[in-house]
């Protein structure tokens, strides 16, 4: 599966890696912000490369439901596999984008986040914030909603262009000529390479 672009990776990276401005209290703001900041100082750690990851993989669990992040991206055909399968889908799912997203941490440079105010939606809340680097700016937001009484982001969105919408759309575009199956070998390739990866 081709990869979504290198901004859509920089939003979910930076999830794990910037430390933010002054943000308002409380609320999804205030669990994006903490996140930042504990991730921030995960990554000066002199740890070594797999170990943060690790760390930052527990951090982003934390921040990202990416269990709905995956049942949104594959829609209603995950409901009509069987529950080993589903389950197979939504692990190889988080770890896709886990390894895929969060090991780029390592090659950027921490940028300038400034939070926004929270925008209340139909059933989700927006996290409004703007990356700063020294080239460019990006607009990100973080969709979060509530889940056992806890702020977690069930999309992100950078630019207009949705994380799960994204992912919905190259699952779409492989389910048509191939089966469920063949699209959990393929995760399963992709997610041992990155593993392969991460460990040289």
């Amino acid at each position: 599966m081709r990869a979504i672009g290198w901004i859509t990776a920089l939003a979910v990276t930076v999830a794990c890696v910037a430390y933010g401005e002054t943000a308002p209290a409380g609320g999804a703001v205030e669990t994006v912000r903490d996140t930042l900041a504990k991730a921030g100082a995960v990554v000066l750690t002199d740890e070594t490369h797999e170990q943060k990851l690790e760390a930052l993989h527990d951090l982003a669990r934390h921040l990202m439901d990416t269990r709905a992040m995956g049942r949104r991206a594959i829609g209603p055909r995950l409901a009509e596999q069987p529950e080993a399968k589903q389950e197979e889908f939504l692990k190889l799912f988080d770890e896709l984008i886990v390894r895929s997203y969060l090991q780029k941490l390592l090659f950027f440079r921490q940028p300038r986040f400034d939070f926004g105010k929270e925008e209340t939606g139909h059933d989700a809340v927006l996290v409004h914030t703007r990356i700063v680097t020294d080239k460019d700016e990006f607009l990100v937001d973080y969709e979060m909603h509530q889940r056992d009484g806890t702020w977690v982001a069930s999309d992100i969105v950078v630019e207009n262009v949705s994380l799960s919408q994204n992912y919905a759309q190259q699952f779409q575009e492989l389910l048509r000529t191939r089966s469920f199956d063949d699209l959990l070998e393929l995760m399963r390739g992709k997610v041992a390479g990155l593993r392969a990866k991460s460990d040289t």
